[in-house]
């Protein structure tokens, strides 16, 4: 901090504890300006509008952050010694002050002074801190005041009270010993003496030095701050003490009759708030804060006893027979009190402008986040002062602060204020409440947005927030944050509560509403009830805030494409209107009760359920439908609400009856009513909105939260479930939009997983089955299934329909006996399975045309999975009976076996013959690795039957059985791997993928090794034009390639530990495609990072970077390799187990130390390949860019072997 002079000060100067060098240092010339004016801001007293000073910003009157630490470093001496000069009143006689010393003149040749010597307080270079650092803590051995307050234990008001004992005795001590306290609450072990106090105007000085040697100490916490644990909080006894003082003050009238104390006090408070060290500015402003505190409840105290007395002497003089005596000594009361109560504010405004104003922007969070939190507290005791533009400016300036404590902080105190007196803040209001609908919708932070929405709470309720922020902040029921939707609950309930006061006054008032609707019984929920007019203002609010974001937010449909590959979801598991509803659920009666919202969609506004001639019933129709009938945008909605809320009611009674939760006392049906009565209405719900696709999804997935138990219990419903059966397969049959064949399929497996409905959706299963089947044999009767684009437009999607009924019939249980089936069509003989496979070549690209291509890859795609389909059912058959010991035809393993390989060469036909990654030649990679890992689940089963029978050979002493022997043989040709000539393809189609990806996200890839293939620019260059997307286009497509790039990596780790591919056996092109992979492992992101961490079977295996509760579960539970979303299924829970390099960082340096610790004994190397290292290094070759070499794989005998085979049977699994 720079200072005015250097003189040298009387007291003898603080001795730092550092050591100091021998070299003698001249003291540069300090530059002094010249003192500037004290500038103080222009009040509302001067006469002016305030309004324009209200508005401005804080950079226009105030000066920079920068100069905030000592820009009233000049001020607080002129400012003290102005008013000290107004009053003579001093408690401290004035003394005759000792000249000034002069300054030593000091050059290079001047001797060094010794230690003893008595040091001269001269200006010297602070020095750097320390490298070691020591904390400072609220320390217990402290003496004086210090330990009065923060040791003995005694009450603030006793410490206060004893303090001002001294001070009467001798009050240059007793006020040394108070700002000797504040500076041991900062952490500075320095003092200051009875000079320094006697001597205002060096007060600067004076703490520059003390700055200087704390520095120098290299103390990086002080006790207001510290984390050190005490019975008291520091802070919470540095704040009491000092109001107490303020209250001592006051009480003993020394804060009106000794002025010089508290000018003195508020000097050197002030000028340690301004000072470059943050622990003297940051524990300074902490007590002047305090003071203020106390200082505006001592204002308050004077106002109202000022008011008391003013009616005391008006009560007086209007009587009859005064009493002048007594008149006169309240007069004189009064007097004094007026007196003391300008004093008071003086001091007020003081500490306000020396410490507020230039404390409220500081760089410290900490420090203004506490300047906001007293200033609110000022504006709610004292509002006759405090509530005005020049103050509550401030708060207002501070909604903009760039941390959210302090944000939060703002709002919590104008959340106070205005619930009290927001109509006396009408300009402020008008000023500042864009910013607040702002924060409340669009901030960065949660907890701000919350505590925003509560203020715009307030101000709705006192009917000051116009209709578009109305809206604004209602649509904050669709945030996709939960706790912003419920924050926002009693707002929208609100709104709801609003709509339904409009419309019955719509409606003729609450008498025409009462004769509408006459008497109504509970049970009835099918015929018009009062509630109907909530639900219809509910449907009306949630359409009209749909309608606003879907015009802001335009978000297309996903192509069929992208649902045919399973690039997206058919259908949004949840929408906004889905979360909104589910937020609402506890806080609007009308959704809790659930019943009423499905009696409200299912009557029939439109006509009269009862023939009614009166002239009346007529009229109540006809207001029915003007006024409660819901429109056509309302009625998707308030199913999706009605979807939400019976899901959460028939959960949260599961679990009460299961007791995972406190029972509550609920006056609802039994679960068992509620699920029957969920039966009874589903089927009549499908009568009613089925035609449409967007409801019919819906609806259909009210299935879902049937709990199908109760169905078995109660026998003589069968038939209502039924029913249900009947209209779901309706709407299988009927539509082919992929959301209802998607929610219809998830409806029938639902049923199939109970005993006793399983026959029944059987038999339902069976019929649909007849159906798509006999669709796609018309087909293979008129056209060649196995050429592409002999169809026109509307046939070939007709054919994709069929197949993808026939891919979600195939997920739901067995297919084999329906796909084998010979057909009795003639035309078509062909088994069904036989026709998909031939539909795969459909995928074979020669030529391009972009209106059929997309429905051609779409069919393909529904093929292929269907397909995929088959030969899972097919291998758990034939798992099946291997572990019975039946015989297996070798004619049927024969027909497989080609089904098999026709199924293959049609995969690498349609994948070969495409230039760029599109999502068909994506997608028929997949099922090339999907095929061959499904079958490498069945050699795996077979191997273990083989050596199990070996065992039980050994142990009785006999010769082993040939049955397994012979199963292996029959089954050997099914094991084929994929061709090592395609290893080069699978290459380059990851590298398309993730160079698309890479160019998304802006990464830089590493650069391939020596022996790979450079990398070709011109295949890979962007044709897309990034700049033209929108935020949640460029978002969208980020995802997307994100996906297709894991969901590659995925398929490729499966097939790899299924040694389906990429094995040493390939020669020259084994482990390639591994290593390409693991290339740039950290550099995309976590997903693709944890996925690829499967291919490090020693990790996996010895569990390096795997947490203790991964252990206990890879112990008992392992990946299905039939499942080939394994590997990106496991995405997520890897990202807290496995441990892995930075992404930064290269696949060359990860965890090279544990790599080294974790041999791998698997295989038997040869010998040519021993250099004397870890195995295991070589063998993966993860380390270094050469080629792998060949490694014993094909070896029966050895331990490394069968430990390997151990190792993939725990990643595979059956």
């Amino acid at each position: 901090m720079e200072t005015s002079d250097n003189t040298p000060q009387s007291s003898p100067a603080p001795t730092s504890t550092a050591r100091r060098s021998g070299r003698v240092t001249k003291v540069p010339d300090k530059f002094a300006p010249d003192a500037p004016l004290a500038s103080k801001r222009k009040r509302a007293a001067d006469g002016g509008d305030d309004e324009d000073v209200e508005n401005e910003s804080p950079d226009e009157n105030d000066a920079s952050p920068d100069e905030d630490a000592d820009d009233t470093a000049t001020d607080e001496p002129r400012r003290a010694a102005r008013k000290k000069s107004k009053r003579p009143g001093s408690s401290q006689p004035a003394k005759a002050r000792k000249p000034a010393a002069k300054k030593p003149k000091i050059n290079g040749d001047a001797p060094v002074a010794p230690d003893d010597a008595p040091a001269q307080h001269a200006a010297r270079l602070p020095s750097r801190p320390k490298k070691t650092v020591r904390i400072e803590i609220a320390r217990r051995d402290g003496d004086g005041l210090y330990a009065d307050i923060f040791a003995s234990g005694d009450s603030s008001d006793k410490v206060a009270t004893e303090w001002y004992h001294k001070y009467e005795a001798d009050d240059t001590a007793a006020v040394t010993e108070l700002v000797n306290c504040i500076l041991q609450s900062a952490g500075c072990d320095q003092h200051v003496t009875g000079d320094d106090i006697r001597d205002p105007e060096n007060c600067q000085n004076r703490l520059a030095d003390l700055q200087n040697v704390y520095a120098d100490e290299g103390i990086t916490d002080y006790p207001l701050i510290s984390r050190a644990k005490s019975t008291r909080p520091f802070r919470d006894l540095l704040i009491g003490f000092f109001r107490s003082l303020v209250t001592v003050m006051h009480e003993t009238d020394v804060l009106y009759k000794d002025a010089g104390l508290m000018e003195n006090i508020a000097r050197w408070v002030a000028s340690m708030s301004s000072s470059t060290l943050r622990p003297f500015r940051h524990t300074a402003t902490t007590v002047a804060l305090a003071m203020e505190a106390a200082l505006v409840e001592v204002a308050k105290k004077l106002d109202d006893s000022i008011t008391k007395m003013t009616q005391q002497v008006e009560t007086e003089k209007g009587r009859k027979g005064k009493n002048k005596e007594k008149l006169a000594a309240i007069e004189r009361n009064l007097e004094e009190a007026g007196k003391n109560r300008e004093i008071c504010q003086e001091q007020v405004a003081d500490f306000f402008e020396t410490v507020f104003v230039h404390r409220y922007r500081d760089i410290d969070p900490k420090i203004r986040t506490e300047c906001v939190e007293a200033l609110g507290s000022w504006i709610w005791q004292l509002p006759t002062v405090f509530m005005e533009p020049e103050y509550l400016r401030y708060l207002g300036w501070m909604l903009s602060d760039v941390v959210p404590q302090t944000r939060q902080e703002v709002l919590k105190q104008l959340a106070r204020v205005f619930k009290r007196d927001a109509e006396k803040l009408g300009h402020f209001i008008d000023r500042f409440r864009p910013r607040l609908v702002e924060m409340a919708t669009k901030d960065s932070d949660v907890s701000v947005r919350v505590a925003a929405i509560a203020v715009i709470q307030i101000l709705k309720d006192t009917g000051m927030l116009d209709p578009e922020e109305l809206d604004a902040a209602g649509r904050l029921i669709f945030d996709t944050e939960l706790r912003v939707r419920r924050a926002v609950l009693d707002f929208f309930a609100g709104c709801v509560n609003d709509a339904i006061e409009i419309k019955i006054e719509d409606m003729g008032g609450e008498e025409a509403v009462n004769e509408l609707f006459g008497d109504e019984d509970e049970d009835d929920f099918f015929s018009p009830r009062r509630d109907w007019v909530a639900i219809k203002c509910l449907g009306e609010i949630l359409s009209s805030f749909d309608a606003q974001l879907e015009d802001e937010n335009h978000t297309e449909k996903p192509s069929g494409l992208d649902v045919a590959v399973e690039m997206v979801q058919a259908v949004a598991p949840e929408t906004r209107i889905s979360l909104a509803a589910q937020a609402l659920y506890e806080k609007i009666d009308q959704v809790k009760t659930w019943e009423l919202l499905s009696g409200y969609l299912l009557y029939d506004h439109t006509t009269s359920s009862k023939a009614r001639t009166k002239t009346k019933g007529n009229s109540n129709e006809a207001t029915l439908r003007e006024h409660i009938a819901p429109k056509d945008r309302e009625e998707p909605i308030l199913l999706e609400v009605l979807a939400s809320a019976v899901k959460l009611s028939l959960t949260s009674t599961s679990e009460v009856d299961k007791g995972r939760r406190k029972a509550r006392v609920d006056g609802g049906d039994s679960p068992e009513d509620s699920a029957v009565h969920l039966a009874t209405i589903i089927p009549r719900l499908l009568k009613k909105f089925g035609a449409e696709a967007s409801t019919a999804v819906v609806v259909l997935r009210l299935e879902h939260c049937l709990d199908l138990d109760i169905f078995q219990q109660l026998r003589q419903d069968s038939t209502t479930y039924t029913r249900l059966l009947d209209e779901i397969c309706t709407q299988f049959d009927r539509h082919v939009d992929r959301g209802v064949l998607t929610e219809a399929t998830a409806a029938l497996l639902h049923a199939r997983r109970y005993d006793e409905l399983e026959e029944i959706t059987d038999s339902k299963i069976s019929d649909l089955w007849e159906e798509v089947l006999n669709a796609l044999r018309n087909f293979d009767k008129t056209c060649e299934l196995g050429i592409r684009y002999n169809l026109d437009e509307q046939a070939i999607a007709e054919l994709g329909h069929i197949l993808f009924k026939m891919s979600k019939l195939a997920s739901i249980a067995d297919c084999i006996d329906v796909l084998e089936a010979d057909g009795l069509v003639e035309g078509s003989v062909a088994p069904a399975i036989e026709l998909l496979v031939r539909i795969v070549i459909r995928g074979r690209l020669d030529t391009v045309d972009e209106v059929l291509d997309d429905l051609e890859d779409e069919a393909v795609s529904f093929a292929i999975k269907c397909s995929q389909f088959y030969f899972m059912w097919k291998v758990r058959s034939l798992i099946g009976l291997i572990q019975t010991g039946a015989d297996i035809p070798a004619l049927e393993i024969e027909r497989l076996n080609m089904l098999r390989l026709t199924y293959y060469k049609n995969l690498v036909w349609t994948l070969s013959s495409r230039g760029t990654n599109d999502e068909l030649r994506l997608f028929a990679t997949g099922g090339l690795c999907d095929l061959h890992v499904v079958f490498a689940t069945l050699r795996q089963v077979v191997d273990q039957q083989q050596q199990q029978q070996q065992q039980q050979a050994a142990a009785a002493g006999g010769p082993a059985s040939n049955s397994s022997r012979k199963i292996h043989g029959l089954l050997e040709p099914l094991f084929e791997t994929i061709q090592p000539a395609l290893i080069g393809e699978l290459i380059e189609i990851y590298d398309a993928a993730e160079r698309a990806y890479a160019r998304c996200v802006k990464k830089t890839l590493n650069e391939p090794a020596e022996d790979e293939d450079p990398l070709d620019d011109e295949s890979f260059s962007d044709d897309d034009n990034d700049e033209e997307l929108s935020p949640t286009e460029k978002k969208s497509k980020e995802l997307k390639t994100e996906r297709a790039l894991c969901e590659l990596a995925g398929k490729f780790v499966l097939a790899i530990l299924a040694k389906m591919v990429d094995g040493t056996a390939d020669g020259a092109t084994g482990g390639k495609l591994k290593r390409r992979m693991l290339r740039n492992q950290n550099k995309l992101g976590n997903n693709l990072k944890e996925t690829l961490a499967y291919l490090d079977e020693g990790r996996l295996r010895s569990g390096v970077g795997i947490g203790a509760k991964a252990k206990k579960r890879a112990k008992g539970k392992q990946p299905v390799a039939g499942n080939t979303k394994a590997a990106a299924g496991k995405k997520s829970a890897l990202s807290e187990e496995i441990v892995v390099a930075d992404d930064d960082e290269s696949d060359e340096e990860v965890m090279p130390e544990q790599r080294e610790q974790e041999p791998g004994p698997e295989q038997e190397p040869e010998e040519e390949f021993e250099e004397g290292t870890v195995e295991d290094l070589r063998r993966r070759g993860l380390l270094d860019e050469e080629d792998e070499p060949e490694d014993g794989d094909d070896d029966d005998g050895g331990g490394g072997g069968d430990r390997m085979d151990e190792d993939e049977d725990s990643v595979i699994g059956d």
